[in-house]
C-alpha cells in the first residue's frame, strides 16, 4: 500500500510541474555593427635595395643602377578590406653627406624614381611613381579591391 501511495504522489507532482505547451513567445533582436576600411601588411614593408656602385667608368652617374645586387624590386603582401585603397610612394634622393660642397659640374646627390604597383582583385594593376626630385610623396587610388594574393604590392627603383 505504501508503494501505491508513493507512486501516486510522484505522478501527481509530475503533472503539476509540467509546462503549459499551449503558450508561445515571439520577438526579434536587431544586431548591427560596422567595419571600417583597414589595411595591414602580412609581410613587413621593410628591406633594402642595394644599388652598388653609382658611377660609371667615366665618372657620371649610372641611371640604370647596373651595379645593383639583389635586383631593383621588392614584393610585399598587404590585405585591405576596403573597396578602393590608396597607395603612396615617397622617393628620397641619395645624398653623399661627406661631400656637402660639390664643385661646379659635380654633385653629391643621385636622383631616381620609385614606382609602387598594386595588383587589383579584378587582375589589373595600378602604378604610382615618385621622383626623388620632388619633396612630396605621390599617391593614387587602386580603383579596385586589392588582390587577396601574395606579393600584391611591388616597389621598384629605377
Amino acid at each position: 500500500m505504501k508503494k501505491l501511495v508513493l507512486s501516486a504522489l510522484i505522478i501527481g507532482s509530475t503533472f503539476a510541474a509540467a509546462p503549459a505547451f499551449a503558450q508561445s513567445a515571439a520577438g526579434s533582436v536587431d544586431v548591427t555593427g560596422t567595419v571600417a576600411a583597414r589595411c595591414s601588411a602580412v609581410t613587413a614593408i621593410t628591406g633594402s635595395i642595394t644599388l652598388g656602385e653609382l658611377a660609371k667608368s667615366d665618372g657620371t652617374v649610372d641611371p640604370g643602377f647596373t651595379g645593383n645586387t639583389g635586383g631593383l624590386s621588392r614584393n610585399f603582401t598587404v590585405k585591405c578590406n576596403g573597396s578602393n585603397p590608396k597607395i603612396t610612394v615617397d622617393a628620397k634622393p641619395l645624398v653623399n653627406a661627406a661631400a656637402p660642397n660639390s664643385p661646379t659640374g659635380y654633385t653629391n646627390t643621385v636622383h631616381y624614381t620609385a614606382t609602387l604597383v598594386a595588383t587589383g582583385a579584378k587582375g589589373g594593376t595600378t602604378p604610382v611613381a615618385d621622383q626623388s626630385l620632388t619633396s612630396t610623396a605621390t599617391s593614387a587610388q587602386v580603383g579596385d579591391r586589392l588582390a587577396a594574393t601574395a606579393n600584391n604590392i611591388t616597389l621598384t627603383v629605377g
